[in-house]
């Protein structure tokens, strides 16, 4: 029974992973496009548990389609598939927008009376999913149409710990052009939101699945998914915080180490973003270490990043450096991929490994960490004094001065100032907010400590 289990469960992987379809051509400059797979702990791919006593839980096992064709059945092929992605047709996306921010394309591309096209729980599903994007739409600025796959599964579990979620970027690119950093990958939302164009049509730019066997009797005990948009779920999973969480995974939160030290997307050696500013306690960044499994092991892995290290000490109250899930014992899927579960707890917990309370506001930690890689927050623009090359006023190519960003912010936007001392001309009547971003910043010949991305 339970080969045939591990069986079907692939048969319906065939829905689930990342796309495997024939690349597109990148443009000029770019390198190799790669694509990682749902539920593969040995690629840059999140598997979310409940598992509160850490009992031996065995993950699905990950599967690799041919041919879109085999993904999504034989009216889909590379040839339509971008179109199937951004218009009413086969797939029928819903299209979530906030403003001038990131707009998502979700398909439920669940079979008929399956998973979020369930004829009693579908609906349900499908707004607290949609409620769940909502949160970043309002958060995170564009523009890019984030194309979203979301599939539940069938995935098992028992009485006291099942996997409840995985996710990843749908693919990763490097060299694109005005990348901020070279030789290096960024997720395909990111490289969207940075360039100003979808790299790859043919591919979904997020993938999420969701274990489907929560709601049954037997998994996860008297514990279902639940629905609700309030935060209130009593003693029910909240499906609106995996759906945060993993949507975050989705827009570059994530690593691409693996347990044995090494890091890379297939073939590849290039790090992904998110790996640059891995740190051991020492403050020696993981990417320069030879390999070796005690690098992503110990409790010896903490962020370097100025925005989501200074939010952990200005606004958590932390000392020293900001710590990663890194336990003595490599976790495929969590390990690293979070920021640590035994500091963190409430507020603050939305992006740690272990789903415990219903979290529906990124706290700035989180916040920080994604515009440590590039994302910039709505409605913003960016002054670093020491920027250089090209500045169009986002988190990953900042103005170099004040004046800049206060002409370039949208009514009612913030200022977001890198440390520094800066000087500011002229008479401004636009209403804005000034932010501090990663540190003090001074203004003229006075020093203030500005709220920092609130």
């Amino acid at each position: 029974m339970f080969n045939q289990a591990i069986r079907d469960i692939q048969r319906l992987c065939v829905r689930l992973t990342a796309l495997i379809a024939l690349m597109s051509p990148l443009a000029s400059g770019q390198s190799e496009a790669v694509k990682p797979q749902l539920w593969n702990p040995g690629q840059a791919v999140d598997i979310l548990v409940y598992n509160p006593d850490k009992e031996p839980l065995k993950l699905p096992e990950p599967f690799t389609p041919s041919t879109l064709s085999e993904l999504y059945g034989p009216d889909v092929n590379e040839n339509n598939l971008h179109t199937i992605k951004q218009d009413a047709g086969t797939l029928a996306p819903v299209f979530l927008s906030v403003g001038a921010n990131i707009t998502f394309a979700i398909t439920y591309a669940d079979d008929s009376n399956e998973g979020f096209n369930d004829p009693s729980l579908g609906q349900a599903r499908r707004n607290a999913f949609q409620y769940g994007a909502s949160i970043w739409a309002a958060l995170i600025q564009g523009p890019a149409t984030v194309s979203v796959q979301a599939t539940m599964t069938p995935r098992g579990g028992s009485a006291t710990a099942a996997v409840l979620a995985s996710s990843s970027p749908g693919q990763y690119h490097s060299d694109f052009t005005r990348a901020p950093y070279a030789n290096t990958f960024y997720a395909e939302t990111l490289v969207e939101i940075i360039t100003g164009s979808d790299p790859d049509a043919n591919t979904f730019e997020i993938n999420v699945d969701y274990n489907s066997d929560v709601d049954d009797p037997t998994v996860l005990g008297n514990m279902n998914w639940y629905y609700g948009t309030d935060a209130d779920p009593g003693n029910d999973v909240d499906f609106v915080t995996v759906t945060a969480h993993e949507l975050a995974h989705g827009l570059g939160f994530i690593a691409s180490f693996r347990s044995d030290g090494s890091y890379g997307i297939g073939s590849n050696s290039y790090p992904v973003i998110y790996d640059r500013f891995l740190v051991n306690g020492a403050g020696t960044a993981l990417i320069s270490l030879p390999t070796s499994a005690i690098n992503v092991t110990g409790n010896n892995v903490f962020w370097n990043g100025l925005r989501g290290s200074y939010a952990y000490r200005n606004d958590f109250g932390g000392t020293g450096r900001l710590p990663m899930y890194a336990p003595t014992t490599w976790e495929g899927g969590s390990s690293i991929h979070h920021i640590d579960e035994a500091t963190f707890t409430g507020i603050w917990e939305l992006q740690t490994p272990y789903n415990d309370d219903a979290v529906h506001k990124p706290d700035l930690i989180l916040l920080g960490i994604l515009q440590d890689i590039a994302h910039s927050l709505a409605n913003s623009r960016y002054v670093d004094k020491n920027a250089s090359g090209f500045e169009d006023g986002s988190s990953g190519h900042p103005f170099n001065t004040l004046n800049e960003g206060i002409t370039n912010v949208p009514t009612g936007g913030s200022v977001r100032i890198l440390p520094g001392s800066y000087n500011v001309q002229g008479i401004f009547t636009k209403k804005m907010k000034w932010h501090s971003s990663g540190g003090v910043a001074i203004i003229g010949t006075s020093s203030s400590l500005m709220e920092q991305n609130k």
